[in-house]
């Protein structure tokens, strides 16, 4: 007794009929169809309007079949049944894809072969732009969705973006996979503010609206919200970042935040050993000012706010309250007035000051 069953497909679970399924449908389907034919034929004449594609057979891929045993099934070679179907890749088919069968009359000599036809879009690729979709593409290279997630080896059609190279067709190589920069401690983050636009982030972070839309991967230059997260490129530290080249080894160490032009120095004796930009307290949150000494320090502290969670601040030296010199990891905007209160500095240069000053320097902030 031949038995069936549930087999996974794309789309949900597919009923997997038993072996021999096929054929006896489709010698019922062939009475049937010859006498359908048979009576058009008196009513049309010969060469009527019925035409010989009608006359086809949809096969439904099932869990294990491959291209080559479903020809061998229906007696079609097996290139003219993937020219039949335009499928380039005879190894990209799935399970629930549905095949039309060829009719007596389609000879592999009738079929175009694939290699004659020319590729889609520029050899076989097409460079995402601003405003490009999977699901537009799909229209408009006559792809099927799925076919496009599968050729690029994507698992949802969101994760498209600006300057990836898509592949096409199965004719041609997989794109080379670039690699995309993840934020990290190399990298800066900067939270959208209410207000802010693309040109405006681009101006304060000495970048372009075109590069900040490259490297977020945004469809439009419009494509921003307050609390959004757009990673920017850390500009490089000062050439004269941290040296004591000079300095009196046994020189007082201090340290001077001038609040109105955004700026640390830390002296060693008369000689600066580091001039750097920060980022101090902005106006609804004032770094304090006055004379301190660091307090306490931690090369890695969790802090948290009202609005604001950073895992991983480094480089912490505490030097009143609840107020701090650390590094920044989460904006770039060194030479701005951005923090809640604390001092932020670019990572390698907080370091460096963090190895240099010991807990009982002197911190001195001024307007």
């Amino acid at each position: 007794m031949m038995q069936g069953g549930w087999v996974h497909g794309l789309r949900g679970p597919l009923y997997a009929r038993p072996a021999g399924w096929q054929q006896i449908v489709r010698r019922a389907m062939a009475g049937l169809l010859g006498t359908a034919l048979a009576l058009s034929g008196a009513v049309w004449g010969v060469g009527g309007a019925l035409s010989v594609a009608r006359a086809e057979t949809v096969h439904v891929i099932r869990a294990g079949e491959s291209l080559a045993g479903i020809a061998n099934q229906y007696e079609v070679e097996a290139a003219a049944l993937a020219a039949y179907n335009q499928i380039d890749d005879p190894n990209l088919i799935v399970i629930g894809q549905q095949l039309a069968i060829p009719p007596q009359s389609a000879s592999p000599a009738n079929a175009v072969p694939s290699a004659d036809r020319p590729l889609p879009g520029a050899g076989g690729y097409h460079t995402v732009a601003a405003g490009d979709s999977l699901t537009r593409l799909a229209a408009a290279y006559d792809i099927a969705l799925d076919d496009l997630l599968r050729l690029n080896g994507l698992a949802d059609a969101n994760t498209i973006w600006i300057g990836q190279r898509l592949r096409l067709t199965a004719r041609v190589a997989p794109a080379a996979a670039p690699q995309r920069a993840e934020p990290g401690l190399a990298d800066a983050i900067y939270v959208v503010q209410p207000g802010d636009t693309l040109a405006l982030i681009a101006k304060a972070q000495g970048s372009t609206v075109e590069q900040l839309m490259r490297i977020n991967g945004l469809p439009n230059s419009g494509f921003v919200y307050a609390g959004q997260r757009l990673r920017v490129q850390t500009p490089p530290a000062p050439r004269n970042a941290f040296g004591v080249a000079g300095a009196p080894a046994d020189g007082r160490r201090w340290i001077e935040i001038d609040l109105s032009d955004q700026t640390l120095t830390a002296w060693q004796g008369d000689v600066p050993v580091l001039e750097t930009k920060v980022s101090t307290g902005k106006a609804s949150t004032p770094t304090v000012t006055g004379d301190f000494q660091i307090y306490t320090k931690y090369d890695s502290q969790h802090m948290t706010g009202d609005d604001y969670d950073l895992p991983g601040v480094p480089w912490v030296m505490y030097f009143y309250r609840d107020f701090a010199i650390h590094g920044a990891y989460w904006h770039a905007n060194f030479g701005y007035a951005t923090s809640h209160g604390c001092v932020n500095m670019r990572i390698p240069e907080a370091e460096a000051l963090y190895q240099w000053a010991a807990e009982g320097t002197e911190v001195v902030v001024k307007d």
